[in-house]
């Protein structure tokens, strides 16, 4: 996010990146190359300079350096929603706990990760879901 944030402004060398971010050099190449998780107030003051969503950046950031198995449990708004201004919220813990009594796990998790994504690729999902279901009520 970064990355593209610094190229969006026309950015491209590091001395000038760090300048208009107000950070170190070596801490913005470590940042981009090293796979550094600066501190949240850095990612803040960041975010800020470059016009990004702070929380966006943020958990970004954190989710970069879970563990896989639990990569699946972090929500990022969904990029085309982010960028026209609206954010895609995970399902709150009162909405999982109503779904978990009607629902199993993977069909909670499948819910979650589908509100992420464009309305075009929802109807796209949706169209081949109805293609699968109507091919096997044929049977």
């Amino acid at each position: 996010m970064i990355s593209q944030g610094l190229e969006k402004k026309g950015i491209r060398n590091m001395k000038d990146a760090s300048k208009v971010l107000g950070i170190s050099p070596e801490l913005l190449r470590v940042t981009l190359y090293k796979d550094h998780i600066p501190k949240d107030t850095t990612l803040s003051k960041i975010a800020t300079k470059l016009g990004l969503d702070n929380s966006a950046l943020i958990m970004a950031a954190h989710q970069e350096k879970v563990p896989v198995e639990l990569k699946g449990f972090f929500l990022s708004p969904s990029r085309t929603n982010f960028l026209s201004g609206k954010r895609v919220y995970p399902l709150s813990a009162e909405q999982c706990d109503y779904l978990a009594k009607i629902m199993g796990p993977e069909e909670i998790q499948l819910l979650r990760k589908f509100r992420q994504i464009t309305e075009e690729e929802k109807r796209q999902i949706t169209g081949y879901v109805d293609y699968l279901f109507g091919t096997k009520q044929e049977r």
